[in-house]
């Protein structure tokens, strides 16, 4: 799948041949796709934090870098500085530019930066809201490795069967996620009942006030 996705080779730095794909990612549990660009000041912010969540989290992790710079110049100082993979720019030929395109919808990417994890054996989706968790976690390398391993105890799911823009872990949305974090919480689902009941009291005393007549408003 990895070849599938970033192509028959990766770069490991700019103005390079690249590396075959197939063989980029071996010993690796987790691969994490970072949507990217120089010009894009939040991406130039956040690329230090992930460039020190990666140095302290590399034996479990892969990352690719997916450009979008528009040139040479720009794109190779900025992935000179990244310690990890990226595919070839969009820019390099129409080939790379419609694969680029294939996972910006693959993965509905809205805006840069992004951050995406997958399984790396299978490819599957685990979350979408990396960028989030990163910057979370800080400094402290004992969160950042926690972290990791919180992805990996996530379910990971065919990314035809994911929802995206819900952190991911799986194919529910946040709505049913939510439903199911209340159903584990006794407490919670009492206290909903008890609301609910003093909703549908007040609309009764409502329509005995004379609120509605006949079926129709006043």
């Amino acid at each position: 799948w990895t070849t599938d996705f970033f192509g028959p080779k990766l770069l490991t730095k700019p103005q390079t041949t690249g590396i075959p794909t197939a063989s980029a990612f071996e010993g690796k549990k987790l691969i994490v796709l970072y949507f990217s660009a120089s010009w894009c000041p939040p991406c130039r912010s956040f690329t230090p934090k992930l460039i020190e969540f990666y140095k302290n989290c590399k034996e479990d992790i892969g990352c690719v870098f997916v450009s979008s710079d528009r040139d040479e110049k720009s794109f190779s100082e900025y992935f000179g500085k990244m310690p990890w993979y990226a595919m070839f720019p969009s820019y390099t030929s129409t080939v790379n530019r419609n694969r680029q395109g294939r996972l910006s919808d693959i993965f509905k990417i809205q805006g840069i930066p992004s951050v995406i994890v997958l399984d790396a054996k299978t490819g599957h989706f685990i979350t979408d809201n990396a960028r989030t968790e990163v910057m979370s976690a800080g400094s402290d390398a004992s969160a950042q490795k926690e972290l990791v391993q919180s992805w990996l105890s996530k379910e990971a799911v065919p990314i035809d069967q994911a929802s995206f823009g819900s952190g991911g872990g799986g194919s529910d949305n946040l709505i049913v996620r939510a439903i199911k974090y209340i159903l584990t919480k006794p407490t919670y689902m009492l206290g909903i009942y008890v609301i609910v009941k003093k909703i549908l009291m007040y609309l009764e005393e409502m329509g005995e006030d004379g609120g509605i007549e006949d079926g129709k408003e006043l």
